[in-house]
């Protein structure tokens, strides 16, 4: 009986271990071409911290949307400027340059919209590292030069601490439910000196994160600042995202003997499907959209032993960009993952 409860208990374990959302820079890291498109909300509190958490923001104010994009950095106007980076964010005609690898994604530079003023980062802030799940917690200082037409007249430095601190179901407007949500709280406590004028700013944002989908699906910023002298204001930013589908991670990680690998997912026009067969046997492998329906069947055949290849393109099909569900059965075996493609 005693020997039963432990596998009771392991099972459990390994069940919530594997519904938890892991940041990755092959599932959230930047890369280049990809674009993110937000409504802004009107700001509001975030919530508590904590497992199993309810997050109900259905009842946000939209007021606008925006799309941010993610560019190669040898393609952009921040080329020229900085030192390092391989990837370049651009939201409201700003840009922030960023060092993506396969361990963080490190700030070190950033461009205002009319190119007179930068930041450049002579130690950067790490906006993440990977992996990264709920429960971990990492922190360090930055120090970035101010520089306004190429002099430089001050700078900014200070501490940030980066916390996975909630996981549960977040609720956003129209009704949509997501689980398995991952909340990411950063937290920057910095001065800005410019001209020998100094304003503290104490910076919290809140992100919510799914497996399936690249960028966050809420965003949450308040600002608060401290001037030396003068009044202490308030500044807020508010948006979610309208793109992000709601689909279950359990059938994504259930891997049933199968040695599969889909890559890279999310993805942009193609994606990759490799397996391996221990021995010759009918293989098929079809994809639905989330009503159940067909929508392509990739191989419907007898194989031979060995490792395979496939690629799947739902817009090359002549259908919509977003979730699919593909269905992989090798010999007796059946596995089935989200594929979530990207404009």
């Amino acid at each position: 009986m005693k020997h039963f409860y432990i596998l009771i208990c392991a099972m459990a374990i390994a069940t919530a271990a594997q519904s938890q959302v892991v940041l990755t820079q092959e599932s959230h890291g930047f890369v280049g071409d990809e674009a993110n498109p937000m409504q802004i909300t009107a700001y509001v509190e975030p919530g508590i911290a904590g497992n199993g958490v309810v997050w109900d923001f259905s009842q946000l104010d939209v007021s606008d949307s925006f799309t941010g994009s993610l560019s190669d950095f040898y393609m952009s106007k921040c080329c020229n400027l900085f030192g390092k980076g391989n990837v370049v964010l651009e939201e409201f005609g700003n840009y922030f340059v960023f060092e993506s690898s396969k361990s963080a994604l490190k700030q070190y530079g950033y461009l205002s919209s009319n190119g007179n003023t930068r930041l450049e980062y002579e130690k950067p802030f790490i906006k993440m590292r990977y992996p990264f799940t709920f429960g971990n917690i990492y922190n360090g200082n930055f120090l970035a030069n101010y520089i306004l037409n190429d002099e430089k007249i001050g700078e900014v430095s200070g501490t940030y601490s980066v916390e996975g601190d909630g996981c549960g179901k977040l609720i956003l407007p129209s009704g949509k439910i997501l689980e398995n949500v991952l909340r990411v709280k950063e937290t920057k406590l910095y001065t800005q000196t410019i001209n020998n004028s100094e304003v503290k700013i104490d910076e919290q944002v809140y992100r919510w994160y799914v497996q399936n989908h690249r960028f966050p699906v809420l965003v949450l910023i308040k600002g608060t600042y401290f001037p030396a002298n003068g009044k202490v204001h308030v500044q807020t930013k508010a948006a979610f995202n309208t793109n992000v589908v709601n689909v279950a991670l359990g059938a994504d990680v259930i891997s049933n003997g199968i040695d599969v690998d889909v890559y890279p997912n999310p993805y942009r026009g193609w994606v990759n499907i490799s397996y391996t067969l221990e021995k010759r046997a009918e293989v098929n492998i079809s994809v639905y959209d989330l009503s159940g329906k067909l929508v392509h069947v990739i191989v419907n055949e007898v194989e031979d032993a060995g490792f395979k290849t496939q690629k799947f393109s739902a817009v090359s099909l002549g259908y919509p960009a977003g979730a699919y569900i593909l269905k992989l059965r090798l010999g007796n075996k059946e596995v089935s993952r989200k594929l979530v493609e990207v404009k």
